[in-house]
């Protein structure tokens, strides 16, 4: 697994795209979806289907444990996040209990990727 990561707009998709020599049709977008398809090569925008799986009050799903369930279907893709630990915190409860999902799904992939890279303009660097 490789875990991308970074601001927002630093280039992150850009930086797979050419790094990796990735084409449209294997990247899953998380816009709206609370599952991800594995079929693809790559998951892009985790931080979505993390809130997305917190907004469902129906659902008690908890998007830490979806992440440990599915880490197997994981090991061989490239999983682009950005990070929204930076700034000030959120008044909303929801917003709140949304940055820290993030922050702890992306320290539980990065224990287990094989590569971890930080974007910022543009540029990876390597943190593992």
């Amino acid at each position: 697994m490789v875990l991308v990561f970074g601001g927002a707009y630093q280039g992150k998709l850009e930086y797979v795209i050419q790094n990796y020599k990735i084409r449209e049709i294997e990247i899953f977008y998380c816009d709206n979806c609370k599952e991800i398809d594995f079929s693809r090569k790559v998951i892009y925008g985790l931080e979505k289907l993390i809130l997305n799986i917190l907004k469902d009050l129906k659902d008690e799903a908890d998007p830490i444990e979806y992440i440990s369930k599915n880490l197997d279907k994981m090991m061989d893709k490239i999983i682009i996040c950005t990070d929204i630990s930076c700034g000030i915190v959120p008044t909303d409860p929801l917003l709140r209990q949304w940055r820290e999902a993030v922050g702890r799904c992306m320290a539980l992939l990065s224990q287990r990727a094989e590569r971890v890279i930080r974007v910022f303009c543009g540029i990876g660097t390597v943190l593992k």
